[in-house]
Order: C-alpha cells, then sequence, then structure tokens
C-alpha cells in the first residue's frame, strides 16, 4: 500500500509528541520495514529542515534528510509545473495552506490510497483524497498488513 505521510507524522516522532508518537512511530517502522510505501512532498524536506535549523543542528538535519532519499521505501516527489498548477488550484477551491495542498497534490500525482495525517485541516480535501489520523490508520489499516 503507498500512502503519504504528512510532515507532522515525522514530527511527532522526533519531538516524541504525545498522543500521536505511538502510531507515527508504527507508522515510519512499517515504511522502513517495507510493509508499506510511503510518499513525501519536497515541500516536507524543506519543512523538516526548517526545524533542524530552528536548532542549528545542520548536520543532524543532513544525516535525517540522507537517510530519507537512501530508503528504498520512499518516494519522495518534487514540485514540478504542473503539480505547481494543481497545488494552487487546489489552495484556491480548499483554501488549505499551500504547503498542505502541495502535499495533497503530491499525493493525487501518486495515486496513494491514503494521505496520514494528524492536522484536522486536511479534512477539506476529504473529497480528493481518502485522510486518516495516525490513530485511524493504525488501528484500520496497519494491523492488517
Amino acid at each position: 500500500m503507498k500512502i503519504t505521510i504528512d510532515t507532522n507524522i515525522f514530527i511527532n516522532v522526533k519531538e516524541e509528541e504525545e498522543p500521536f508518537c505511538e502510531n507515527s512511530s508504527k507508522i515510519l517502522d512499517a515504511i522502513e520495514d517495507g510493509q508499506l510505501k510511503g510518499v513525501i512532498s519536497n515541500i516536507t524536506i524543506a519543512e523538516l529542515c526548517v526545524g533542524y535549523y530552528n536548532i542549528n543542528k545542520p548536520k543532524e538535519k543532513d544525516e535525517y534528510i540522507s537517510k530519507l532519499y537512501s530508503q528504498d521505501n520512499y518516494i519522495i516527489v518534487n514540485l514540478d509545473r504542473r503539480l505547481a498548477d494543481q497545488s494552487a488550484k487546489i489552495r484556491s477551491e480548499t483554501n488549505l495552506r499551500l504547503p498542505d495542498s502541495i502535499i495533497v497534490a503530491a499525493s493525487l500525482h501518486e495515486k496513494v490510497s491514503f494521505l496520514i495525517s494528524n492536522d484536522g485541516r486536511f479534512n477539506r480535501v476529504k473529497n480528493l483524497i481518502k485522510i486518516c489520523t495516525s490513530e485511524e490508520f493504525c488501528k484500520n489499516y496497519l494491523s492488517s498488513n
């Protein structure tokens, strides 16, 4: 199964944010173990980098991002002209923030089964793509894999 991972799933794990950390960790572990294929937009890469720059840890940033790029079970989607246009259309129609609209456009491009996010604003695009929180995904889909 191919799923998109929103930036907050990675942050939940890195920051050990409760109540999301456990389920978010299970999802990332399932991708690393090859049970799932994870799709991330390069906007997610940028958002993750911001956190490392905010705490002045560029070496850790480089290591983490290199690990994501080197894993076979991740597809990193770059923003091209067509995806930029689709993102703008999604933004215009839903009032979703532009970075989130880019994540949705990448998800549609890759024809994922679900977009996993703990951000309720993604509910604005439920007519375009299936949205699950990390808890919902683990409860309803991950245990059956």
